[in-house]
């Protein structure tokens, strides 16, 4: 089978634009269609993070148990990550 699943919805999107083209508006004047803007293509997935920028170095750090659970409890509520807190706070504690 040479054709996709969406070939059908690809024509009839295709004979509605060629309609709208073609159709005049109520006055009797052609209706002008404004050129599309040719939109760069989407990037399937995610969009880059922490992990894929180079300014980022991952650690691994040993917290109790209880202590990390509390701080995600709270965090969650400000929606802010883990690792934005302990680099703010090592960021202040680096400008004693």
């Amino acid at each position: 089978m040479t054709s996709s699943k969406f070939s059908s919805l690809r024509a009839m999107r295709e004979r509605r634009e060629q309609e709208a083209i073609a159709a005049p508006d109520p006055v009797g004047a052609p209706v002008e269609v404004a050129a599309v803007q040719a939109v760069s293509p989407r990037r399937v997935g995610r969009p880059p993070g922490k992990r894929s920028n180079p300014e980022y170095q991952q650690v691994t750090v040993l917290l109790h148990g209880q202590t990390y659970v509390e701080v995600r409890k709270r965090l969650l509520d400000e929606r802010k990550e883990v690792s934005t807190l302990i680099d703010e706070l090592l960021a202040e504690w680096l400008k004693r």
